[in-house]
């Protein structure tokens, strides 16, 4: 559809009209939020927590409870000054990435279309609400909306895309530390023992003609979150790697348990048709290092 782009986020792919945004965002590991604005006015949320384990007891979801107490919610927060109630006005059934899910159409401050249902495959309870505009028939925004929701894949990864930059995260990483800096933004992804990152940087010619090399600039510009988790690597210890053309420094380490061989690894390369300079590392068991390869193989940047 050529009017409309992917938005990938904390596990869940969406689609939307080009020129939205991704405009907040919050959770992790136990919940997770976002939200799509366009140029105008906030659109689009994506609400999402994790059921206890089947090892725990845990209550049935009902769906259509979980859109009535966010209305109720929603209205304490909104309404309770102008004391605007609530009308629902519509009710129905959905089908989202095959699950049975449920909406209601209701007016409180606005007019919203507000979905919810189970992902017994990711083990989740999601809520979605969208904000109608005058003018803006849900009937129509359904047939894009609903089709492109997707709450679980059988791919191995979930995919993410930031800032006109599309990468891969191998299912069981969960998002830990994020700082969406325009231009700059930085990610850290852990399972385990294991962590992932990923950072770069825009205007990379230019900021190679004030640093004159990718070593230099990583001492003035490399974010505080890579020192965090590669402690003890130095930037000075960078050095080209003949195959890949990568600036990469390289500590190896035992773990106490097992005698597994475990690998912190840094590398940095400047990407002359995107102009951006990317760092990516990784630190855990060297065994699990193609989770590194994968992630740096999947990254392509794609303009907004």
């Amino acid at each position: 559809m050529e009017n409309f782009e992917k938005e990938y986020w904390l596990e869940v792919e969406l689609q939307h009209p080009k020129g939205w945004v991704l405009a907040a965002e919050s959770g992790g590991i136990l919940d997770g939020y976002f939200r799509v604005d366009s140029k105008t006015a906030a659109k689009l949320e994506v609400k999402w927590e994790k059921q206890a384990s089947e090892g725990k007891a845990r209550s049935k979801v009902q769906p259509m409870v979980v859109i009535n107490r966010f209305i109720e919610d929603y209205m304490k927060r909104t309404g309770a000054r102008s004391k605007i109630k609530a009308e629902v006005y519509e009710r129905g059934n959905a089908n989202i990435c095959e699950h049975n899910a449920y909406f209601a159409r209701w007016r409180g401050i606005g007019d919203v279309a507000t979905l919810s249902w189970v992902c017994e495959d990711e083990n989740k309870v999601f809520l979605v609400n969208y904000y109608l505009e005058p003018g803006e028939k849900w009937e129509d925004v359904a047939g894009w909306l609903i089709p492109g929701l997707v709450c679980h894949t059988s791919e191995k990864f979930w995919r993410y895309r930031l800032i006109g930059v599309e990468f891969k995260i191998p299912k069981g990483y969960a998002l830990q530390t994020r700082r969406l800096l325009l231009g700059r933004p930085v990610a850290v992804f852990k399972a385990g023992e294991k962590t992932l990152l990923i950072h770069w940087s825009t205007f990379a010619r230019e900021i190679l003609a004030k640093y004159k090399s990718l070593v230099e600039w990583a001492k003035k510009e490399a974010p505080k979150e890579v020192g965090s988790v590669m402690k003890g690597l130095k930037y000075d210890m960078l050095k080209p790697d003949e195959k890949t053309g990568k600036m990469v420094v390289e500590e190896t380490g035992r773990t106490f348990f097992g005698g597994r061989t475990t690998v912190k690894t840094l590398r940095i390369w400047h990407d002359s048709g995107s102009n951006r300079i990317f760092l990516t590392g990784y630190s855990g068991p060297r065994d699990s290092m193609t989770d590194l390869e994968e992630l740096e193989k999947s990254i392509v940047f794609k303009p907004d």
